[in-house]
C-alpha cells in the first residue's frame, strides 16, 4: 500500500498531465470536462473545462465537486447559481431565490 504523499505524488505526475491534455482535446471539440481524483479522503484533485453551453447538471456537478463536502458552501453555491440562472426548484423558491435569472452587484 502506497501512502497518501506518494499517491499525491503520483497524481501530480502521471495523473494531473494526462487530465490536463484530454481538458485540451476536449476544448477543443467543445466538449465540456470535469474530473476528479482523490489520494486521500478530503485530499484531491479537479480538473475542469466548462463550455460556456454547459447543461445545469454539468454545472451543478462541477459546483458539488468545488463545494468539498461542505453542505453549507454546496447551499450557498446553489443558491447563487439559482439567482444568476434562473431555475424550477421548489426548494430554491422556499428559500426566496427568484425564478429568473438576476444580475450579480456588477450589473451582469
Amino acid at each position: 500500500m502506497t501512502t497518501a504523499e506518494e499517491r499525491e505524488a503520483f497524481y501530480d505526475e502521471e495523473i494531473a498531465p494526462a487530465l490536463r491534455e484530454i481538458a485540451r482535446k476536449c476544448e477543443q471539440h467543445g466538449l465540456s470536462f470535469l474530473a476528479i481524483c482523490e489520494w486521500e479522503p478530503g485530499d484531491y484533485g479537479r480538473a475542469v473545462l466548462q463550455q460556456p453551453n454547459a447543461s445545469p447538471a454539468f454545472m451543478l456537478t462541477n459546483i458539488a465537486a468545488k463545494s468539498e463536502g461542505n453542505a453549507d458552501v454546496l447551499i450557498n453555491s446553489i443558491i447563487e447559481y439559482g439567482r444568476r440562472y434562473g431555475h424550477d426548484s421548489i426548494h430554491l423558491a422556499a428559500f426566496g431565490v427568484p425564478t429568473t435569472p438576476q444580475p450579480d452587484d456588477n450589473g451582469g
